[in-house]
């Protein structure tokens, strides 16, 4: 069977959750559902770039800006085999939505390059980083079109893409990527801000359902930046991580894993699936343990028609974007498991890159401890208004932060006429 175009599944998703805003009808003539699903532009390019040996390799690059109604674009860019033009405006629709669902003044974007990332030397990684951003010279700025980390990239490649912008236009702009090192004014928090987020609406949802954290159990898919983020402050706050997978392999201890010592492990560079006081299994079966709580933050469609029946916990947590295909959404919802959705679940990224961005424009920088405050303040805001909703209406939480989104980014767009 052909496989699904994953943004005609993001706007199937969109329309369903629409409909009962009969926003055609509140705002006639002015088409806004076609144009709150239709990207304002998309880029598809060639990027050239040349290897350590001399030869020259060919790879496909994208930028998407979807909606720039209540700000500048905003959106990271990921280096992976498998990006393309239909990933790429679908993860560019859902970021608009996220910085509307916790009322940022950014826009949606998303961009990547379709290469084997990981397989590249340093010197090969700088060359494609820094031709993406001379490609894309003119479409990215701090007023305009605001990058930031994604899959394969970081703080230094967000670093390099500065460099490259100051490069062309000659005159530093720190604000035109955000997730940068401190020394190059980035902002403190940033870097585990995502998983930060996350913790901080399971934690708001486990009051709703009556879930004691404290000797809760959880399992979390992936342990990079977001997962790892999860897994350290959930153990912090006294559930029992008994599980956690990477790319290549997982583990599960009943008793909980020891999440310190495996972060020590993991950055030293030694493999997940060989820390000693784990036991591993099979890295699909750890999205179907028997837990209060699962988390998965690795690459979208982890969740499927397939699988879903076999999910047990009771709240799932969007760390990644998209985690949860669309055909497993119903049948979570029939089994009323809670699902706090990716745009606003893991917003606690895009809210502090906005900090970061805040700071840059002002050249005055915040301690962690305000930075953390004020996510914190963001993210329980968000994520009550959503919760309310979905009480008052009836409707699951999935539902109302569409809705919330979708209602501030009409009204922008209304507002700001019809051309």
């Amino acid at each position: 069977m052909a496989q699904q175009d994953v943004f005609e599944l993001a706007k199937k998703l969109f329309y369903r959750y629409a409909e009962p805003l009969n926003l055609d009808a509140r705002y006639p003539g002015c088409d806004i559902l076609r144009r709150l699903t239709t990207p304002d532009r998309s880029v598809e390019c060639r990027l050239t770039f040349q290897r350590d040996d001399g030869t020259m390799q060919v790879s496909r690059a994208y930028r998407v800006q979807f909606n720039d109604d209540r700000g500048p674009y905003k959106g990271g860019i990921r280096f992976h085999p498998i990006v393309d033009l239909s990933e790429t405006k679908a993860l560019a629709f859902w970021m608009y939505l996220k910085t509307a669902v916790v009322d940022i003044p950014f826009g949606g974007a998303k961009g990547g390059v379709a290469v084997d990332y990981e397989s590249l030397s340093l010197a090969e990684k700088e060359r494609v980083t820094k031709r993406y951003a001379l490609v894309l010279r003119d479409e990215l700025g701090p007023g305009k079109d605001i990058p930031a980390p994604d899959v394969n990239t970081s703080q230094r490649e967000m670093t390099w893409i500065l460099d490259a912008w100051r490069m062309i236009h000659g005159r530093y702009e720190r604000g035109v990527v955000t997730g940068k090192p401190i020394s190059m004014g980035g902002s403190h928090g940033r870097r585990g801000a995502t998983g930060r987020g996350v913790v901080i609406t399971i934690a708001e949802a486990a009051k709703d359902m009556n879930l004691e954290l404290p000797g809760a159990t959880a399992a979390v898919q992936g342990f990079g930046n977001v997962g790892s983020t999860v897994a350290r402050l959930l153990h912090e706050a006294g559930v029992r991580v008994v599980g956690v997978n990477d790319v290549g392999g997982a583990i599960v201890n009943a008793d909980g894993l020891d999440i310190p010592a495996l972060l020590e492990h993991v950055q030293a560079g030694k493999p997940l699936a060989q820390f000693p006081r784990g036991e591993q299994i099979d890295r699909d079966e750890l999205l179907v343990m028997d837990v209060d709580i699962l988390v998965p933050a690795a690459l979208e469609n982890a969740i499927t028609a397939a699988n879903a029946p076999r999910v047990k916990a009771h709240l799932i947590a969007e760390g990644a974007n998209g985690p949860v295909a669309p055909d497993a959404v119903d049948i979570l919802t029939g089994r009323a498991t809670r699902v706090i959705p990716d745009i606003l679940c893991n917003a606690g990224g895009v809210t502090v890159s906005y900090f970061e961005w805040v700071q840059n424009r002002q050249e005055f920088y915040w301690p962690e401890q305000r930075v953390n405050e004020e996510l914190r303040r963001v993210m329980v805001g968000a994520y009550r208004d959503v919760a309310d909703l979905a009480a008052r209406e009836k409707i699951t939480l999935r539902e109302a932060a569409y809705r919330i989104a979708t209602e501030r980014v009409a009204e922008a767009a209304v507002r700001r006429g019809v051309q």
